[in-house]
């Protein structure tokens, strides 16, 4: 083939060649440069409307652990010791054997947290600009495509209006929603854009008319295969995708030798296997089916429904059935549920008829097929994770809506004789991207508020334990408890999980309501115990464990785990803080005081051992000291009940009423419509199981000392001050 040969009217004979590096193709210059930015700047405005309500969105679901509670994000500074720690989703010690952890993504969330902490919307906005670039490179990877040699004849004309529809449509697709207004479903969509990014670097250097140009695309296209293995681990399939690009695009299946193609294919493979090697021990690849209720071969025979229900989806997206948590039934057979051999064979002759047979006569269309399916492989594999999520549509999804769009544009070239029907039928479009953008829309309003978003899908996943769990919670933060415990009851007699080990969550959910609402710590202490039994790894879970041992009088016990979970967490400043605590409660203060140094030390900015101190400063007797840790602790957890009752008494002891009055004030507001000695009574026992408080608080003095406060305010609202 000539090189710098400009597209002729006639088809282009395919490459026999396989060795990519000695043949490049040439694409005339690109004189649509209006078109393009207008373009663009159509998809920025388009996509600030659909996504508007999302930057508004809270934290939900596994945004808790990943980025709230994942001290290793939590920059205060940026140096390397503290970038280094991104890298791991756990604490990267000595005794960790953790591998390192989608670490581009979790920087990002890193240098989100040093920018803005806990706040929503700076998240918010880099996933946004995610998506738009994403969105971008996909317009001008199939603008790109639509115009080489082996479809030019076909599809040239169309290449604008064609590239713009299917990115415009695969952008606003409610699909899309979990991978961009679900935080932490960044990893999902960066992987996404450093896909397309790479592939039409890839598309660039192939069809690039200098070596610079050349050597420019093939870097970008390394630089960002690199940064989407750094970031998800589907997006390992990369150089199988570009490998199919070449040998459907550009080489054209008719004239391949298999024998050069293997010679350039099997590494492509290999390194998709060095990729998921960098990420998963092989030798315990199958380990996540230890708390799974389905075996990997009933995994695998359930995926090919669920890339169908996938299609369905995407072709035919309905409001009521788009969710983040999706109930599904596991095939435990070919033909339980009936469905499964069909599925099976329907998936594998699209697959193969799109890779054999449609490739020879619509390219674009195989491509697009084959790119679909390719894309699920990893996690629509025998790999142990959860059934479906609407996420790992992003990648996969990005080049399927070029098959509608190009027929829409034929079904419209073929009536240009009729330009009312031609009207007709561009309004129809319209209407359908206006309906498709408004469901995305509101889809996305339901990640402003946590109590909506698990109603909605409780009630599109009624029989799935997680959803109730996770709606339960939602409904006691809000104060519907009758309702929360109804939920929480709910999920444990459904007993329906997909990762088994979610039910610990149940009952330790369950053990927080009988802490907290009904104020029975020896059923929550059952649950609590329950819960630790099934998820051993969760800190948090013995956490709350041994702080309800504690409440309930055991204080060895409390001490014994806790002994226990410093040795499996060494160096965690919660569990040091709690053994603090501990030490407090059995008088030893100087050993207290050393955990509550050794818990700033590994958490400078760790809150909870400022209260430690105040005790410590207050049992010394040193009220000046411990009025100053204790208004630090409160600053940083104003709702701390413990904090304002302590303050109610150091304030009293020092004489400093008009601080006693303020916290007084507050303590009048928090206490609600309950009767004083009840509200008291019920907080300091509360207070004792969350807080450090070492020593035995009275509740007849803190009324005494309360009654004072509210009787001078009085006179002095009479005496007109």
């Amino acid at each position: 083939m000539n090189v710098n040969r400009p597209f002729s009217s006639t088809p282009c004979e395919p490459e026999k060649s396989i060795d990519v590096p000695e043949h490049t193709l040439s694409l005339p210059v690109d004189q649509s440069a209006r078109q393009t930015v207008s373009a663009l700047l159509f998809f920025l405005v388009v996509l600030l409307l659909v996504y508007a309500s999302s930057f508004s969105g809270i934290w939900i679901y596994d945004d808790e652990p990943n980025i709230l509670n994942n001290q290793n994000i939590h920059l205060d500074r940026i140096d390397v010791s503290s970038l280094k720690k991104t890298l791991y989703l756990g604490s990267p010690n000595v005794s960790n054997t953790e591998r390192i952890k989608r670490p581009l993504a979790y920087l990002s969330f890193a240098l989100n947290w040093y920018g803005g902490k806990n706040h929503v919307f700076g998240y918010h906005v880099v996933n946004f600009v995610i998506h738009f670039i994403a969105t971008v490179f996909l317009y001008l990877f199939i603008k790109n495509s639509m115009m080489l040699p082996i479809v030019d004849n076909k599809y040239r004309r169309w290449a604008h209006p064609a590239a713009f529809l299917s990115a415009m449509i695969w952008a606003i697709h409610p699909i899309q929603v979990t991978a961009v207004t679900y935080i932490i479903q960044r990893m999902a969509s960066m992987a996404g854009m450093f896909t397309i990014i790479g592939m039409y670097g890839y598309l660039k250097a192939r069809t690039a008319r200098t070596g610079r140009a050349t050597t420019v695309g093939y870097a970008a296209c390394g630089l960002c295969a690199l940064g989407a293995f750094a970031t998800k681990e589907n997006s390992a399939m990369l150089p199988v995708s570009l490998f199919l690009y070449e040998m459907m695009m550009i080489r054209g299946v008719a004239h391949i030798d298999v024998k050069k193609a293997a010679r350039w294919g099997l590494p492509a493979l290999a390194l998709v296997i060095l990729v998921g090697l960098l990420y998963i021990d092989p030798t315990r690849l199958l380990d996540g089916y230890n708390n799974r209720p389905y075996t990997a071969v009933e995994r695998m025979m359930t995926q090919s429904r669920v890339v169908l229900v996938y299609l369905k989806m995407l072709f035919y997206p309905l409001q009521s059935e788009l969710t983040l948590v999706h109930d599904i039934d596991i095939s435990t057979s070919l033909w339980s549920p009936w469905t499964t051999l069909p599925s099976i064979i329907l998936v594998a002759a699209s697959f193969f008829a799109a890779l054999f047979w449609l490739s020879r006569r619509q390219p674009l269309f195989a491509f697009a097929v084959v790119f679909y399916f390719v894309n699920h492989a990893i996690e629509g594999s025998f790999i142990g994770l959860e059934l479906i999520y609407e996420h790992r549509n992003y990648i996969p999804s990005m080049i399927l809506f070029v098959i509608p769009v190009i027929l829409l544009l034929q079904t419209l070239g073929y009536f240009s004789y009729s330009r009312k029907f031609q009207m007709l039928f561009v309004v129809s479009v319209a209407v359908i991207l206006a309906s498709i953008g408004h469901s995305t829309y509101a889809y996305s309003s339901l990640f402003r508020h946590g109590l909506i978003f698990w109603r909605d899908n409780a009630k599109k996943s009624p029989h799935l334990s997680v959803v109730q769990n996770n709606y339960g919670i939602e409904l006691m933060k809000h104060g519907f408890n009758d309702r929360a415990f109804q939920a929480l009851q709910r999920s444990e007699t459904l007993d329906r999980y997909f990762n088994l080990s979610q039910k610990g969550v149940t009952y330790h959910n369950l053990g927080l309501y009988y802490e907290t609402i009904e104020n029975d710590y020896s059923q929550a202490l059952s649950y609590f115990k329950k819960a630790t039994e099934i998820t051993s790894n969760s800190k948090t879970m013995w956490l709350a464990y041994d702080m309800c041992e504690l409440v309930n009088g055991n204080v060895e016990k409390a001490e014994t785990h806790l002994e226990a979970c410093i040795n499996k967490w060494p160096g965690d400043p919660d569990m040091l803080t709690a053994m603090g605590k501990i030490q407090l409660f059995k008088g030893n203060a100087e050993t207290a005081l050393g955990y509550a140094r050794q818990a700033r030390v590994a958490l400078p900015g760790a809150v909870g051992p400022l209260a430690i101190f105040g005790e410590i400063y207050r049992l010394q007797g040193n009220l000046t000291k411990a009025v100053f840790f204790w208004k630090a602790y409160r600053s940083e957890r104003p709702d701390s009940l413990a904090a304002a009752l302590t303050l109610t008494e150091l304030y009293d002891q020092t004489g400093n009423y008009d601080r006693l009055n303020r916290v007084v004030s507050d303590l009048l507001v928090a206490k609600g419509d309950k009767a004083w000695d009840v509200w008291l009574q019920e907080g300091l026992t509360r207070a004792k199981l969350t807080e450090a408080v070492a020593y035995t608080q009275h509740p007849e003095y803190l009324l005494s000392v309360i009654s004072s406060s509210l009787r001078r305010e009085s006179e002095n609202a009479g005496n007109g001050r």
